[in-house]
């Protein structure tokens, strides 16, 4: 593993923000392709995939930030490969086997599946395609950005990057929809869909500005130092 992911393994988290985002909209579309729902609303398992994919990203890069601090160098890039899938391996794969058996390949679903009808076939499918498919993605980018250290300099561009698609997303995966029809909760689910993708890309972008401040005024303090 390249010394400057060594000595600033930080530098994994904006690759497990970017990655999660992308990992986990991919199979929130995989999961809107079947998802019963009025046809106003199909686009939301995209958006709030993208959502919950920021957040276990970033909890994803946490750990391995964290399994590369304790191994000390040791390991090479598998030990922050190892870190970033345990990270975004832990809650769904709680919420898997502890929780309820609702499946998510319903949007809406009034109550969960009996156990008899969900332990073991549909549970190892739901968890394969809805939790490990998207950790293992995240977790492969934090191994190549852990191994090069071009990629690790990069990871700001690519929480902005991020963060700038995060804000057409909605517009972009509800293109096309019907207008919502009649009245009620269901009415306004993909309203509120759209402000919380929205207010997560300005989070991620405010993270890829305050990360870029940093960088410049470290840049400067070091051409203080030198001169």
């Amino acid at each position: 593993m390249g010394g400057s992911i060594e000595r600033r393994p930080t530098g994994l988290v904006p690759w497990g923000v970017a990655a999660g985002a992308a990992a986990w909209c991919l199979v929130g579309w995989l999961r809107s392709e079947r998802t019963e729902n009025d046809p106003w609303n199909v686009w939301i398992p995209i958006g709030y995939g993208a959502v919950k994919g920021v957040l276990l990203g970033l909890l994803a890069g946490w750990c391995a930030v964290a399994a590369v601090r304790l191994a000390r160098g040791r390991g090479g890039g598998g030990v922050a490969f190892a870190g970033a899938l345990a990270g975004g391996l832990l809650l769904g794969t709680l919420r898997d086997f502890l929780g309820d058996p609702q499946p998510r390949t319903l949007y809406y679903f009034d109550d969960p599946r009996p156990e008899a009808e969900w332990y073991w076939r549909p549970l190892l499918a739901e968890w394969g395609t809805y939790t490990v498919l998207p950790a293992l993605l995240c977790a492969l980018v934090v191994l190549f950005a852990a191994r090069s250290p071009r990629w690790a300099a990069g990871g700001t561009v690519a929480l902005a990057l991020t963060g700038a698609a995060l804000l057409f997303l909605p517009f972009v995966a509800a293109h096309g929809l019907p207008e919502p029809e009649g009245n009620g909760e269901h009415v306004n689910k993909s309203a509120a869909a759209t402000l919380t993708v929205l207010a997560t890309a300005l989070g991620v972008l405010a993270g890829a500005a305050v990360l870029a401040g940093r960088a410049r005024a470290a840049r400067m303090s070091s051409r203080r130092s030198g001169g």
